[in-house]
């Protein structure tokens, strides 16, 4: 399963990745061919000419130009690039990793009855008998009894100390920029 939250994060970065390869280079042709553009320049210096504005482009003229289809599409494309990029930004896909000795709030290599004493005083801020809270429930469920599990048992301890992790050695895992419908359980392409 964390895997595949791990993929549907990685998505809005491939997607954000394949507006801009054509999008910016295409931004930056476009702004080159507007400066380059030649204006009309007056040829006649007399004040009359001046004056009458035949040479000046009004402001209407302006804003037409600037709201051809190709260009308000630009400025959609680069506001949704900007929504993306937010939305990277504050998803939180931060990976925590299990320390059983923070969680109890012990220093690596404490004793038995340390870890003892760690765990009735957190059971007693967060066992499901003395709070009714189901986030205290489940912090007491998955983080601090797992903790004290893998503290006391001398196996699950072993392999912490060996491995950094109570179940022992854990296997590498990459995961791809493609939302889950593509992909069949087993992690085959199914698209």
């Amino acid at each position: 399963m964390a895997a595949s939250e791990e993929n549907s994060s990685l998505f809005p970065i491939f997607i954000l990745t394949m507006m801009a390869l054509p999008l910016v280079p295409y931004t930056i042709l476009k702004l080159c061919r507007a400066a380059t553009k030649k204006t009309k320049s007056i040829h006649c210096q007399c004040g009359v000419c001046a004056r009458s504005g035949k040479y000046h482009k009004s402001l209407f003229r302006r804003i037409s130009n600037f709201s051809t289809c190709s260009n308000l599409t630009l400025v959609l494309l680069w506001v949704i690039m900007a929504f993306l990029v937010y939305y990277i930004k504050n998803m939180s896909t931060e990976i925590q990793v299990f320390e059983p000795f923070s969680i109890l709030g012990l220093e690596p290599g404490a004793t038995d009855s340390e870890i003892k004493k760690a765990y009735r005083r957190l059971s007693i801020q967060y066992h499901p008998d003395k709070n009714p809270d189901p986030e205290a429930h489940k912090y007491f469920v998955e983080y601090i009894s797992k903790a004290y599990q893998a503290l006391t048992d001398p196996v699950s301890r072993e392999n912490y100390e060996k491995y950094g992790h109570p179940d022992g050695r854990q296997g590498f895992q990459m995961g791809i920029a493609l939302p889950q419908f593509l992909l069949n359980i087993d992690g085959a392409s199914g698209g």
